[in-house]
């Protein structure tokens, strides 16, 4: 039975998900890859689902709550839907901000589709660092994220300068210490050489 891979991009809002999928996807697509996509949204205009299509690619929206939890059965539906209607090579899965990485890959996995969950990656926006880890604020959850993170890519490092970057990458590994953590800049496609490949979703990788 040929296996659907699925790779979830986790991260808390503005955290460059729909840039990182993007520049993935082309790279997945010049590599002979058949794509789609898979766009979370709590409500309001689905404006991540409506780039992806400008972009020319096959997407599926979720709305109405959040695929962590009481959407989950939809998730499994729309996983198996999409194979059995356009037969993806490879599933990118954009959650809500909101969402519980590791409920997200349970929904996942209860499809009746056989699955090969890419390692979770979580995006960190180094620009904001300093407010995401605050847990007085929103750090409580962006924590919970980076915890069930088994590959954590700090985004947006063409932005701050090299002490920064080492800074908290130092946080991110006291956090959790078995995540791989790269450095990445989504939108200047650096870092993506290193980052594809931990995916698991080439051939030979």
């Amino acid at each position: 039975m040929i296996v659907l891979k699925v790779v979830q991009v986790a991260g808390f809002l503005g955290s460059g998900k729909t840039t990182t999928i993007l520049k993935i996807t082309k790279r997945l697509s010049l590599n002979g890859m058949k794509v789609a996509i898979i766009v979370n949204s709590l409500g309001g205009v689905p404006v991540d689902g409506m780039v992806y299509r400008e972009s020319g690619l096959k997407v599926e929206e979720i709305g109405g709550g959040c695929i962590c939890c009481e959407l989950a059965v939809n998730l499994a539906n729309t996983l198996r839907l999409l194979k059995e209607t356009y037969d993806p090579d490879v599933v990118m899965i954009e959650p809500e901000g909101l969402a519980i990485p590791n409920q997200v890959r349970s929904g996942i996995t209860s499809t009746k589709v056989k699955v090969e969950p890419s390692p979770i990656l979580v995006l960190f926006d180094i620009t904001s660092a300093e407010e995401w880890l605050d847990e007085r604020r929103l750090g409580h959850l962006i924590i919970e994220q980076l915890k069930d993170a088994e590959i954590i890519a700090i985004n947006k490092i063409d932005l701050v300068n090299e002490s920064t970057v080492a800074k908290y990458e130092a946080i991110l590994k006291s956090l959790n210490s078995s995540a791989m953590i790269v450095r990445i800049s989504a939108l200047k496609e650096v870092g993506l050489n290193e980052l594809i490949p931990s995916l698991r979703v080439v051939s030979g990788t």
